[in-house]
C-alpha cells in the first residue's frame, strides 16, 4: 500500500485541484503549505537513525563530489537544458527548481540497498546534501532563475525561510529520538510525509487551476524531455566520477543514487516561497520526480543482477 499511496494521492490531488479548486485555494490563503514542509522534515529527522551513519572522514571525497554535482553543477545543467529546448517559463521554473534542490530523502537510500551499494554512506550523503542545500539553493536559484529571466530571487530572505522550513525541523526531529518513543504511531509516521506532499500539491495546484487546465500534450512532452535531459546528465556525471576519484563500488553506488536524484518536498517548499502562480511548475516537478524514480529503479535492478551474476561467476 505504501508504494501506491504517493502516486495515487498525487493523481487525486491534481484531479481535485482542477475540478474543484475552491477548498484548496482557501487553505492556500491560510498558508498551510509551509507547515506541510515543516512536518515532512520533522518526521524525517525523527526517523533517521544517526547512529548508523559512517564517520565523515570515510565519506569525505564522495561528499565533495556529491556537493559539486548535485548542488553546484546540476542547476547549471538545468539552465542549459531549458535554454536548449526553449522551455516555456512556467515549465522552466519547475525544472530549474528541481535541478537546484538536493536529493530525495528515502528513494536514493532504498535504491542503493537494492543495487547492493553502501547504505550507511547513502544515508550520510542524503542528509549532508539536504542540509548543505539549504545554503546553496538561494544562491543557485538567484543565478539560474535570474539568467533565465523568470523570477528575481533575494537569497538572504529565502535562506532564512529554508532554515525554518528544513533545517530547524530536521534538527528538532533528530533530537526528539532521544526521549520520544512513537513505536505505536510508526504506521502514521510512515504515511505522514507522503500525505503532506499530497496536501501541498493539492493546495498549490488549486491556486493555479486555470493554468493546469491549459496544459497540452506538447507541454507535457517538453517536461519529460527537460527532466530526462537533466537527470540523464547527472547520471552521466556520477558515472564519470568513479574514474576521477576511484571510490569502492558500494560508495560509488551510494553517490550514483543520491547525487543524481532530486527531492520533491523541498522543491514544493521553494515554489511556495516564490511570488507567482506555480501550478504548471508543480506538474513539472511531479513528472520529474516519478521519471527519475522509474529510471533509477531500472538501473538499481540491473546493478543488482550484475552484482549477483558477477558473484556467481566467481564461485568454483
Amino acid at each position: 500500500m505504501n508504494s501506491y499511496f504517493l502516486p495515487v494521492g498525487l493523481a487525486l490531488a491534481l484531479t481535485v485541484a482542477i475540478l474543484e479548486p475552491i477548498p484548496g485555494r482557501v487553505l492556500h490563503e491560510i498558508g498551510i503549505v509551509p507547515w506541510m514542509v515543516v512536518t515532512i522534515f520533522l518526521v524525517n529527522g525523527y526517523q533517521i537513525d544517526l547512529t548508523k551513519l559512517p564517520r565523515a572522514s570515510r565519506v569525505l571525497r564522495a561528499s565533495v563530489v556529491g556537493i559539486v554535482i548535485s548542488l553546484l553543477i546540476s542547476p547549471l545543467i538545468g539552465l542549459a537544458v531549458v535554454a536548449a529546448f526553449s522551455v516555456p517559463a512556467d515549465i522552466a521554473l519547475g525544472l530549474l527548481v528541481m535541478a537546484t534542490v538536493p536529493p530525495t530523502l528515502t528513494a536514493g537510500i532504498v535504491m542503493t540497498r537494492v543495487a547492493g551499494g553502501n547504505v550507511p554512506k547513502a544515508m550520510f550523503l542524503t542528509i549532508l546534501l539536504n542540509l548543505v542545500g539549504v545554503f546553496t539553493i538561494p544562491v543557485m536559484l538567484q543565478l539560474t532563475l535570474g539568467s533565465a529571466g523568470l523570477v528575481s530571487i533575494s537569497p538572504l530572505p529565502m535562506f532564512k525561510q529554508l532554515v525554518l522550513l528544513v533545517l530547524v525541523p530536521f534538527i528538532i526531529g533528530a533530537a526528539l529520538q532521544s526521549f520520544v518513543l512513537a513505536s505505536s504511531l510508526r504506521w502514521l509516521l510512515r504515511f505522514l510525509p507522503s500525505a503532506c506532499v499530497i496536501t501541498t500539491v493539492w493546495v498549490s495546484a488549486s491556486a493555479s487551476s486555470e493554468m493546469l487546465r491549459a496544459l497540452d500534450v506538447g507541454s507535457l512532452l517538453l517536461v519529460v524531455l527537460g527532466a530526462s535531459g537533466i537527470h540523464g546528465a547527472l547520471l552521466l556525471l556520477c558515472w564519470v566520477s568513479r574514474y576521477v576519484y576511484r571510490p569502492e563500488h558500494g560508495e560509488w553506488l551510494a553517490l550514483l543514487f543520491t547525487a543524481s536524484q532530486k527531492t520533491l518536498p523541498i522543491a514544493l517548499g521553494v515554489l511556495a516561497l516564490i511570488d507567482r502562480a506555480i501550478g504548471v511548475a508543480i506538474v513539472a516537478c511531479i513528472i520529474f520526480h516519478f521519471l527519475q524514480l522509474l529510471v533509477d529503479s531500472m538501473i538499481a535492478s540491473r546493478m543488482a543482477r550484475y552484482g549477483g551474476d558477477k558473484a556467481s561467476s566467481t564461485q568454483p
